[in-house]
């Protein structure tokens, strides 16, 4: 999504945060109920950060909202000590430049020519003193007042960045979920390949075993969610590469990796039937609010809000 977009995005998803959170969490919970009971513990981890930061966002919101708030307030007395006294500072930095191009010519003069020297010399003597008065001019709770204008800024900055991390990475496991299940089909596909492997250990045909596994890793690269199952297979040519294979080790390790494909196929397969149609009602509903800053198009009604909010000014000059 366009960064020039994100603040009016927000705006939108912020209204349906104040109206909609009810619905948008009961939602959630629903979908939460529906988390399959035979998953392998790093897609249980991704379930439960997914739902974990779905429903913790209307904290996160609350507490933004509550900053921008105190920011506002704070900002509207503020605003105009702000631009007077950046005023002053620009006119000292106008100076400042005008004393080093002096101190310039004063080097470029020759030893001998000291009446130029001396002319120069009052004029940077004469820029000071008007540096001094200028410094006079700002306002003696300046500083007080600006320390809180910049904790209250980091606050509202480190808030807004805590927010979207927060429901990108809601969103960007449930997209990684999704994926896990439509790949159902290319790991079903390795089941002849698992099969002789078993088979090659088995019967302690050890380099035909690390063969098959040589290729199951090119094919694996291609499947999503693949990584423990790759560290699995990465643990069973540890054991079997070696001129004495230790037996105990073999069984140990080679059930676990039996054990952990055959239960990412059936999780998979299982989600496939009957979560994936759950999956996509539950999509249309948190695209629109907390997925929306990774939709690649909006709506007519949020492009129509976008435009109305983008065609007022906002007043950035704080941030100067």
């Amino acid at each position: 999504m366009n960064p020039k977009l994100q603040y009016c995005l927000q705006e939108y998803k912020f209204a349906i945060y104040n109206t909609e959170e009810q619905r948008i969490t009961n939602v959630i919970k629903d979908m939460q109920k529906l988390t399959p009971a035979n998953l392998p513990i790093d897609k249980l981890d991704i379930f439960e950060e997914h739902f974990d930061n779905a429903l913790g966002t209307f904290a996160i919101v609350k507490k933004l909202q509550k900053t921008e708030e105190e920011y506002e307030l704070f900002t509207k007395d503020y605003r105009d000590l702000h631009f007077n006294v950046r005023k002053i500072e620009k006119k000292i930095r106008k100076i400042d430049q005008k004393i080093k191009k002096t101190k310039a010519e004063i080097r470029n003069l020759d030893d001998d020519n000291l009446s130029d020297k001396n002319k120069l010399e009052l004029n940077i003597e004469n820029y000071e003193l008007e540096i001094k008065e200028l410094q006079n001019k700002v306002p003696e709770n300046w500083k007080a007042k600006n320390g809180e204008f910049e904790i209250l800024h980091k606050a509202k900055n480190t808030r807004t960045k805590r927010y979207r991390k927060n429901v990108d990475e809601a969103y960007e496991t449930l997209d990684q979920i999704v994926m896990f299940i439509n790949d159902n089909e290319k790991l079903k596909e390795l089941s002849p390949e698992i099969k002789e492997l078993k088979y090659n250990i088995d019967n302690k045909n050890y380099e035909n075993a690390i063969s098959i596994i040589d290729n199951l890793f090119e094919k694996l690269g291609e499947i999503s969610g693949t990584e423990e199952f790759a560290n699995k297979l990465d643990d069973l040519i540890s054991v079997i590469d070696n001129d004495e294979v230790d037996e105990q080790k073999l069984i140990e390790v080679s059930s676990e990796t039996f054990d952990l494909f055959n239960l990412e196929v059936s999780w998979r397969d299982d989600a496939n039937k009957n979560l994936m149609p759950e999956l996509i009602k539950y999509n249309d509903v948190i695209k629109h609010n907390i997925g929306l800053r990774l939709q690649n198009r909006l709506t007519k009604e949020q492009a129509k809000f976008v435009a109305r909010c983008n065609s007022v000014h906002r007043d950035i000059s704080l941030n100067f």
